[in-house]
């Protein structure tokens, strides 16, 4: 009995270190979109080897589970977002502190998940 109890909480907490956790931010503002379109990206990370953004149904993969390992996927989503129509030439600055705020989303997940596997 005891052994078999042991087992179940060794499984469970493999599976609590394979758990994503996740952030959504409305982008419409940062990107200049028009009203009509949905411009929520979410950010998910596994705090272990997995780290992406999700944008219209498409994910946007990251190399690693650092925020600077997203910079292709950043590009990506931006050019997603453009193709939206969000973003214009004329207003380029928009298009770059868009990016920062979802760099920066990025990075505020990942500490927050850093900080709960220290706890757990």
């Amino acid at each position: 009995m005891i052994m078999m109890v042991l087992a179940a909480i060794a499984v469970s907490c493999d599976k609590d270190e394979d758990t994503e956790t996740c952030d959504s931010e409305d982008l419409a503002e940062d990107f200049s979109c028009p009203v009509d379109v949905d411009a929520i990206a979410t950010f998910c990370t596994d705090g272990v080897s997995d780290s992406y953004y999700t944008y219209n149904g498409n994910d946007y993969m990251c190399t690693g589970v650092e925020a600077s390992t997203c910079d292709n996927a950043l590009i990506q989503l931006g050019v997603a977002l453009i193709e939206a129509g969000c973003g214009t030439k004329k207003n380029s600055e928009s298009f770059d502190s868009g990016l920062i705020e979802l760099s920066q989303m990025a990075e505020n997940l990942l500490a927050e998940v850093r900080a709960e596997s220290l706890y757990n």
